[in-house]
């Protein structure tokens, strides 16, 4: 194969190389760019000549990307981004925009929000593919920014998060102690919260939680005999027991309904729940309406 010059290259072939690699298709990649299947597949050959390397490979009725695509992929994103910023047009119409949008959240925690921000996403740009991610722990908050193919990150504020982020308060919320009022009655000192059966959440990350941290300042310990991957287990967990689990108050209308809460016997601080995205997206005007348009839309949600 002869290689090509890499600075004949273009940002228009390399948005058709991002097309094929999210959809795994040289057809449904034409179609979305509004292309022939004979150009794209004409653009995939200039590419394969300059980066020396077949890209996809073909894989039944689909093709899949090659060790090297994987590589390319988020710094194709990255130049992208970059070359956005420089020639960003003096309009933005998002009923046009058809390139995905993918949050990354524990949906489970903002049902009400990302069902909110999906409807009003569609309605300004009905043609635009959404995705939501699931977050998990902290830890993978910068890994999924720095690949660039997580536009957005909604979670609760742990730590800071480094110079080369951004971030704006989204909500907030207080905690609660959540029980099976069939098998214990509500939480009333510290010495019987301390001495309570404890359920909690564990994504798998190794951050203290909020409350870890907090009995740690009291010089407490807390008995932990149930830890859950995600809030709906961790509810039906906890139903026909004498566990209790501290978690925010907003669940009492979902997950947790028909379980009781009552206040923690510890002060505890506000969660905040942050949008975080990477400074690399600031100056984008479609990234702009992005943020306007998931805040307008949080403030809607039920």
């Amino acid at each position: 194969m002869t290689q090509l010059p890499v600075h004949s290259l273009d940002g228009r072939l390399l948005r058709l190389f991002l097309e094929v690699y999210e959809c795994n298709s040289v057809s449904r990649a034409a179609e979305r760019l509004g292309l022939t299947q004979s150009t794209v597949s004409h653009g995939l050959e200039r590419l394969r000549r300059a980066l020396g390397d077949a890209l996809f490979v073909r894989d039944g009725r689909n093709i899949v990307p090659t060790a090297q695509a994987d590589f390319l992929a988020p710094r194709i994103r990255n130049a992208l981004a970059a070359l956005e910023t420089l020639s960003a047009p003096q309009e933005f119409n998002p009923s046009r925009e058809v390139r995905p949008v993918t949050i990354a959240c524990n949906s489970h925690e903002l049902n009400d929000e990302m069902t909110a921000i999906y409807r009003r996403l569609q309605s300004e740009a009905p043609d635009l593919p959404v995705r939501f991610l699931p977050l998990g722990s902290y830890a993978n908050l910068r890994p999924m920014l720095d690949d660039s193919g997580v536009d957005l990150v909604i979670g609760v504020r742990v730590g800071p998060y480094g110079p080369e982020y951004e971030s704006q308060p989204f909500l907030r919320d207080r905690m609660a102690v959540f029980y099976d009022p069939a098998h214990r009655g509500p939480v009333e000192t510290l010495e019987d919260y301390a001495e309570a059966r404890h359920a909690t959440l564990n994504f798998g990350g190794n951050q203290p939680s909020l409350l870890d941290r907090r009995f740690t300042e009291l010089g407490l310990d807390r008995q932990i005999f149930l830890q859950a991957t995600n809030i709906p287990l961790l509810a039906d967990l906890i139903r026909g027991t004498p566990l209790i689990t501290t978690m925010q108050a907003r669940f009492f209308t979902g997950a947790f309904a028909g379980l009781a809460h009552c206040p923690p016997p510890v002060k505890l601080p506000r969660l905040q729940y942050d949008l975080v995205w990477h400074g690399r997206q600031s100056e984008s005007r479609r990234h702009t309406w992005l943020r306007r348009a998931i805040f307008e839309a949080a403030g809607t949600a039920d």
